[in-house]
């Protein structure tokens, strides 16, 4: 299988969308793309990213009916729209034919599927790109063993890339202040004491 049209972008999982955005106003040449994630949710997420951006942006995903979704994909082959988010599992059931070029934001889930969109994009002389964070490594392995290369890594041009991994330990200490009290560490608190207030008397006593 030629890989000419196959290119990795190996990034961390909280830049996947700044390079979306990134390649999109700087590729020339992806000028219409399928972009793929797994779940709505994530689809939501960066169709309303790029609407904000001014992108014109289309969606797919199961909730949407049969003729809603092939006029998504029309709109896509007829440039009417530039990007289309959509999951895989809908897309399967579609022809993709003349489809340009395609973006794995999240790693692919069956082999065929990748092998199926590559034979498209190779016939419109368009790319598939994927991105690649540190936890795809393995999947990655599988993929270039599958295609019998290496694929070619591509970095994108005038992107930041971070030099590491964001995790929720970058997270701590970035509390907002207002909300911390100045009370005393607990163990110099004295117990609070009920103040039940004084007896009253009944004039009964207790049996002895």
């Amino acid at each position: 299988m030629p890989i000419k049209n196959q290119f990795i972008h190996e990034v961390f999982e909280h830049q996947k969308a700044d390079l979306l955005h990134h390649l999109l106003e700087t590729e020339e040449d992806l000028h219409t793309v399928i972009v793929f994630s797994r779940s709505r949710d994530a689809v939501h997420a960066l169709t309303s990213s790029l609407n904000k951006a001014g992108i014109p942006v289309g969606s797919l995903h199961g909730n949407k009916k049969i003729e809603l979704r092939e006029r998504s994909l029309r709109e896509l082959k007829e440039g009417k729209i530039r990007v289309l988010v959509a999951t895989e599992a809908v897309v399967r059931l579609l022809d993709i034919a003349g489809v340009r070029n395609v973006l794995h934001f999240e790693f692919h889930e069956l082999d065929e599927d990748y092998l199926r969109r590559v034979d498209c994009v190779q016939k419109a002389g368009g790319e598939v790109l994927t991105f690649v964070s540190p936890k795809d490594l393995n999947l990655l392995g599988k993929l270039e063993e599958l295609v019998g290369e290496k694929l070619p890594r591509r970095t994108a041009e005038g992107f930041a890339y971070d030099d590491q991994p964001r995790t929720g330990k970058d997270l701590v200490g970035q509390v907002d202040r207002s909300n911390k009290t100045n009370s005393k560490p607990l163990q110099h608190k004295k117990p609070k004491l009920k103040n039940k207030g004084p007896r009253r008397k009944t004039g009964r006593t207790r049996k002895k």
